[in-house]
């Protein structure tokens, strides 16, 4: 009779503990998350979400109708206009991109509400194992002889024998689901953060392009005082500034033809990747070579000494540092030759220069890291729209020369391509 007793006893404790387990894990699930808190907060995303797809739809149109605008004359009341679109395309990237922080923020709450809310189901269901195993501690787990002996007949000690295995295996398969919703819940945290922290980048950029913006219909406003609003005046001087400009080219055109008999192959690195993309977004308007071949010819414009990305993002777009290395030089030639450019030496025989840029975000001296930003985006110099001209050249040969218009980086050019 007593062995009997300590059968039942132990196949009704083992059946309870399972059970008792079994109702925890019901705490713990992908349905946890759900309640009136998290469902206001899935409504308000997709909400915000819907605002940034129509802005987004407005901002492909005026993109589309700025393209136009570029493409037509060069006039005074043109240029006006397009600056004005300009700026009307950035006004609604920062819409768009206030609009993705503020639901990537309302994510992050979600994230957080779920995360409380299985910690809790968790700490539950670590409460209901740690009972599971006193009661088991309190009574002792009979071994499969024990269990043999209360037993009535062989299908009884399976069964039991099963019950304490199953009881084991739930035991460690509850710890692991809690252990597991943890782990993900906090990686989607912190994937949240992380978007949050770009787009609050991303915004700081947009924030430069409205000033870069602004700055440029002021000059504009204030070429429109200087010539008194005479479209003959504006022509006038434009077709001085495209001959300086022209002039300013052909000299580096012919110096650096020059230089590049300076290089000696023999300091440069060898194989493709040497350099990384400047820039996220690589689409190049304009390779390295003969400008016959690559395009845009004039009558100081013969060879294209580097590469021309035009990021769809435009002015502002950050321009990072193809590899590690040092600041060499920096300079600004306002509307000539390469406007606002950075220089960095990277030790390894190559010199890159980022060019027309809109803004400089180092200093000369400075060490920076592959990645790291170094400036952004412009039309700056002698620059017909948003883009990066990037130029590689072979350390030996760079210098930098001063001219009227300010400093001038030369040296003997490389092809990009051969080096990213």
């Amino acid at each position: 009779m007593e062995k009997r007793r300590i059968s039942i006893t132990y196949s009704r404790r083992t059946k309870t503990i399972l059970a008792l387990l079994f109702m925890g894990f019901l705490f713990i699930s992908p349905m946890v998350a759900k309640g009136s808190m998290i469902d206001d907060l899935r409504k308000q995303i997709s909400t915000k979400n819907e605002e940034v797809k129509q802005l987004q739809q407005k901002m492909a149109e005026a993109k589309q109708n700025l393209v136009e605008a570029q493409g037509q004359a060069r006039s005074l009341q043109n240029q006006i206009y397009r600056f004005n679109k300009q700026i009307e395309a950035f006004e609604l990237e920062m819409a768009i991109t206030e609009g993705q922080i503020e639901e990537t923020r309302l994510k992050i709450t979600e994230l957080e509400v779920r995360i409380k809310q299985t910690e809790d189901a968790i700490n539950l269901e670590k409460a209901r194992i740690a009972s599971a195993l006193r009661m088991l501690y309190e009574t002792g787990t009979p071994d499969i002889i024990e269990l043999s002996l209360g037993a009535d007949s062989l299908s009884t000690i399976f069964n039991d024998f099963y019950g304490a295995q199953r009881l084991e295996g739930e035991l460690k398969t509850r710890l692991s689901v809690a252990k597991e919703l943890t782990v993900n819940l906090e990686k989607e945290k912190e994937d949240a953060t992380q978007e949050e922290e770009n787009l609050i980048t991303l915004r700081t950029k947009l924030s430069l392009q409205q000033d870069l913006a602004e700055e440029q219909r002021t000059e504009k406003s204030q070429v429109l005082k200087n010539t008194k609003q005479q479209e003959t005046v504006y022509q006038k001087s434009l077709k001085q500034l495209e001959t300086q400009q022209v002039d300013a080219q052909k000299e580096i055109v012919g110096l650096e033809a020059k230089l590049r008999y300076a290089i000696n192959p023999d300091t440069l690195p060898k194989g493709k990747g040497v350099l990384a993309w400047p820039v996220d977004e690589v689409r190049i308007t304009q390779y390295y070579g003969s400008t016959s071949k690559t395009g845009f010819v004039n009558n100081g414009y013969e060879f294209h000494n580097g590469i021309d990305i035009a990021p769809t993002s435009g002015i502002g777009t950050p321009i990072y540092a193809a590899g590690d290395g040092k600041v060499v030089s920096k300079g600004d030639d306002g509307r000539y030759a390469y406007g606002r450019w950075v220089a960095v030496d990277h030790k390894n025989g190559l010199v890159t220069l980022y060019a027309h840029l809109s803004r400089i975000a180092v200093s000369n001296g400075q060490n920076v890291s592959k990645g790291a930003v170094i400036g952004y985006m412009g039309s700056t110099g002698f620059s017909t729209g948003p883009h990066l001209h990037f130029t590689v050249y072979a350390a030996n040969t760079f210098e930098v020369i001063q001219r009227w218009y300010g400093p001038l980086p030369i040296g003997g050019h490389l092809d990009p391509i051969e080096y990213l």
